[in-house]
């Protein structure tokens, strides 16, 4: 296999530039998970300072970095929440789902599940009930998640994001998860609270999550610093790069893409652009 990602970054590797700092933090600390002194955490930082690039980054380096056969071994769970939901059925149903096929895509070392074009739904649930691998408590989300298409659960929302968790403890496993625009689990349209149940799910030492968002006021005073989740996570600042990663940023990205730029106006585009030229 030559495809060395799991989840594809947008920044070319030609490119990228500095944010090595955050990359092993958090590759580190999601190692450190197996000894149980991991807690969760939250990355803070304005938008387009690339969070979002670090945790996937992170995810591909434990994806690949690690022997999916190791019972010691941390499985990575990435999951972007998106800006709308029809109801708690639609967004319980994607979130086990989307568990699921990292699971599964970890522990048979094949990115491919991670496709639901390649791999419907139905065939994803066939494959993994056909594998000894899997343990009971894994396949037991197969009935979770066909009780929640069948709406016959009581409170699917909860359900699902206490699943990772719920599968680390029994099973004493590892698994870090990875979540980004954590701060759509709280919008004004949602019919349904995720927040509040989110704090039995990130207070685990089994299973910590780290989390990002590009609302940084958001996620940092209403979600974070205030209610169920207030003190739940450790904290890490994502500043906007210096002004020499900036202009390094700035040169790299004009020569990939093949535009000319001066020693001089580096640094401007770099300021001008708060931080962050690509």
């Amino acid at each position: 296999m030559t495809q060395q990602w799991v989840i594809k970054p947008l920044v070319p590797e030609e490119v990228y530039t500095d944010r090595q700092e955050f990359l092993d933090y958090f590759y580190e600390a999601a190692l450190k998970a197996r000894t149980r002194r991991t807690m969760s955490t939250v990355l803070l930082g304005q938008r387009r300072m690339g969070k979002t690039e670090i945790f996937k980054r992170v995810v591909n380096r434990l994806f690949f970095e690690q022997d999916h056969q190791d019972p010691k071994a941390v499985i990575p769970i990435y999951y972007s929440f998106p800006d709308t939901f029809k109801d708690e059925w639609h967004f319980a149903t994607e979130y086990v789902e989307n568990f699921m096929r990292w699971y599964a895509a970890w522990k048979l070392r094949d990115p491919r599940l991670l496709s639901a074009e390649i791999y419907q739904r139905h065939k994803l649930i066939n494959l993994i009930d056909s594998k000894s691998l899997f343990s009971e408590t894994f396949k037991a989300t197969l009935e979770l998640l066909e009780a929640i298409i069948d709406k016959d659960v009581i409170l699917p929302e909860k359900r699902a994001v206490w699943l990772p968790r719920r599968i680390s403890d029994y099973d004493d496993s590892t698994i870090v998860v990875f979540l980004d625009e954590f701060q759509n689990t709280r919008l004004p349209h949602y019919q349904f609270e995720v927040v509040g149940y989110m704090q039995e799910a990130v207070e685990s030492p089994t299973c910590p999550h780290f989390v990002t968002g590009s609302a940084m006021s958001i996620l940092a005073r209403e979600i974070l610093g205030r209610g169920s989740l207030y003190g739940r996570f450790d904290s890490e600042p994502c500043e906007p790069l210096t002004g020499y990663f900036g202009s390094e940023l700035a040169h790299k990205a004009a020569n990939y893409y093949k535009t000319t730029l001066t020693e001089e106006i580096a640094p401007v585009v770099a300021e001008r652009c708060g931080g962050n030229p690509f």
